[in-house]
């Protein structure tokens, strides 16, 4: 029996799976498919499409893209984590995936759920053990906890897809369940805790004296970010380096096809820059509260940012809102954008660390301090903080909120 026309769609990325395993060990994704992405007007496969049509007899230009669209799904297997394109592994993946990037945003956003999940199991499970260890304290012990991640978990969630794809030897073996299952039975550990005891004077106002207790202090401790490669998945060394190339493919992707950033390449550093972050680091140390944000002496990542940049008479925000994403739209609405290679010192850098259903599901964001190092209020350290660039991987758009004319 003929198969049909959806039989067939459906038949491609499967197909495509089997060629791109045999083909892995022979090309490597990394930093040649990345770079020559870096120039796709509409991603990676729009750019060399539109190569294959640009200076050649007119029947080498047809038969040269033909070809190109028949590889298409091979090049983006070999490019991109396969977890994206679909939760039960490549031969139930949709025939239209590798052109379709809703599908490939849910992908994304499901497995951030599922990891998202289970840290928070994980962390709820460190917390019970403190919690039962105070249980047993004398009744004249005090104690406190300081948990950074009580009310957010920050993970890369383009990383830990890549190291998990990365660590499969068979395309078949990717699936959302898999990854659920590692990361149930390898998780425990990734958080931890101290104890810090030490002697404090206490007044008593009953007998006007004074006598010693001891205070006990608990402090919460994420080990995620070399955690995962090591101990989850397990990483060799050419796996790590396959899983870099993922996350920074996939990262690319999302930047050039999904989010069309467009850098202004005449944008040019100045004074301007620089003044932000000297004002910025007379802030350090200032303290961190969403629910505060707008009150004198409060700061989050957004209205550090805000604050910073209307010293300065430049007032960052997009219809009446100074959020994180009302910021990168502002950078992007007014043609502001630059390379990350190319930052400078008072750039905006704007992080997606989840599919949040924001402006390019941005959910923070730093102003670079030059030197590898950034300024930020950070949700995880408590208070604005000084320290070096982080979580390239999450990098989603760089912007210089000014003009030098």
């Amino acid at each position: 029996m003929a198969e049909s026309k959806e039989e067939k769609s459906g038949n491609i990325i499967s197909q495509s799976a089997a060629v791109a395993g045999q083909l892995q060990t022979a090309l490597k994704t990394g930093k040649q498919i990345a770079g020559a992405a870096k120039g796709a007007a509409a991603g990676p496969y729009g750019m060399a499409a539109a190569a294959l049509w640009e200076n050649r007899k007119l029947m080498i230009r047809i038969l040269a893209a033909a070809i190109f669209l028949l590889m298409l799904p091979i090049l983006f297997l070999l490019m991109l984590p396969a977890l994206i394109f679909s939760q039960e592994g490549l031969d139930q993946a949709d025939g239209n995936v590798w052109k379709d990037n809703q599908i490939i945003m849910e992908n994304i956003s499901d497995a951030e759920m599922v990891i998202e999940g289970i840290l928070q199991k994980r962390h709820d499970e460190i917390i019970e053990q403190i919690n039962a260890e105070i249980l047993l304290l004398d009744e004249d012990c005090e104690y406190s906890i300081h948990d950074d991640f009580a009310d957010e978990i920050v993970f890369e969630s383009t990383l830990v897809i890549s190291q998990f794809c990365a660590s499969r030897r068979e395309y078949s073996d990717i699936r959302l369940n898999e990854l659920e299952n590692l990361l149930e039975q390898n998780t425990a550990g990734i958080f931890s805790y101290t104890l810090d005891v030490t002697d404090k004077e206490v007044y008593d106002e009953q007998t006007d004296s004074t006598h010693m207790i001891e205070h006990y202090a608990y402090t919460v401790l994420y080990s995620g970010d070399t955690f995962f490669p090591d101990t989850v998945f397990r990483l060799t060394e050419e796996q790590e380096t396959l899983a870099n190339e993922y996350a920074s493919n996939l990262h690319l992707f999302l930047m050039d096809t999904v989010y069309q950033v467009e850098v202004n390449p005449d944008l040019v550093p100045g004074a301007t820059g620089n003044a932000a972050v000297d004002l910025a680091l007379t802030k350090l140390g200032t303290p961190y509260s969403q629910a505060l944000r707008n009150q004198e002496g409060y700061f989050d990542c957004s209205s550090f940012t805000y604050w910073v940049y209307s010293q300065l008479g430049i007032r960052l925000q997009h219809g009446g809102s100074n959020t994180a994403a009302a910021q990168g739209r502002y950078i992007t609405e007014n043609n502001l954008a630059v390379s990350y290679d190319d930052l400078s010192p008072g750039d905006l850098i704007f992080y997606s660390f989840e599919t949040n259903g924001r402006y390019m599901n941005i959910s923070h964001i730093a102003i670079y301090a030059g030197n590898g190092y950034v300024v930020d209020a950070s949700s995880s350290r408590g208070e604005v903080v000084y320290r070096p660039l982080y979580g390239q991987n999450s990098i989603v758009l760089c912007g210089r909120p000014y003009t030098v004319t």
